[in-house]
């Protein structure tokens, strides 16, 4: 598993293209923030600090999308699917090991993003700065759990990619109706943490059984 950890490590660090997603969400909403505040002055900033972290960490959830596309759907464009499957390594260890090296880029970008923004906006109160990491490592975990699935159905990384990424449009209406709910308290974002590890769980469950199967 290690192996397999390590190769696909290369292989991303190789593509530079797969990092430009992770810089494009902070840039947008920096810059959007930006011209918000010089237009109509900082007051309309004001108490909105919260939201906005929420929102770019759930804006950097799916950004590994494209990450858990090419894990089988590439394999599958580039034939070299059957070749792994025909290797000595386990089928379960290949899987754990391709899943392994995605999750913590997804993850680590989205929380340096809102630790970034949190230090630039110190007043935003600790309750709800937790809230909002909690929220985005659920969000992290349900999309590239369902880019996963995705990859394992779809024939082409650019198919996968594109499905995986209209996750986007739910996650912007989810905080944009309930963040002020969301963030007032820790209960309810644990409790979404949690039900997403669940999901989470049972969504690489199915997919490791598709994967062994193919």
């Amino acid at each position: 598993m290690l192996h397999v950890f390590r190769h696909e490590i290369r292989l991303i660090f190789r593509d530079p293209k797969f990092w430009i997603p992770f810089i494009i969400p902070p840039v947008i909403l920096a810059a959007s923030q930006g011209i918000a505040v010089s237009r109509y002055g900082g007051q309309i900033m004001e108490g909105m600090e919260g939201y906005m972290m929420l929102l770019l960490g759930c804006l950097m959830a799916p950004m590994g999308s494209p990450l858990a596309g090419d894990s089988f759907a590439g394999e599958r464009e580039r034939n070299s699917l059957e070749l792994l499957q025909l290797s000595p390594i386990k089928p379960s260890t290949l899987f754990w090991g391709k899943l392994l090296a995605i999750l913590p880029f997804p993850v680590v970008f989205s929380l340096l993003a809102q630790s970034a923004y949190w230090l630039a906006h110190p007043d935003i109160p600790a309750v709800a700065a937790v809230a909002s990491i909690l929220g985005a490592l659920s969000a992290v975990l349900l999309t590239t759990a369902f880019s996963l699935m995705l990859s394992l159905r779809v024939k082409t990384v650019r198919a996968a990619a594109h499905i995986s990424l209209f996750l986007i449009v739910p996650l912007l209406l989810l905080v944009q109706m309930f963040h002020e709910v969301f963030l007032q308290g820790l209960l309810l974002p644990v409790l979404t943490l949690a039900a997403s590890v669940v999901l989470c769980a049972v969504s690489v469950s199915f997919g490791l059984r598709r994967f062994v199967s193919l």
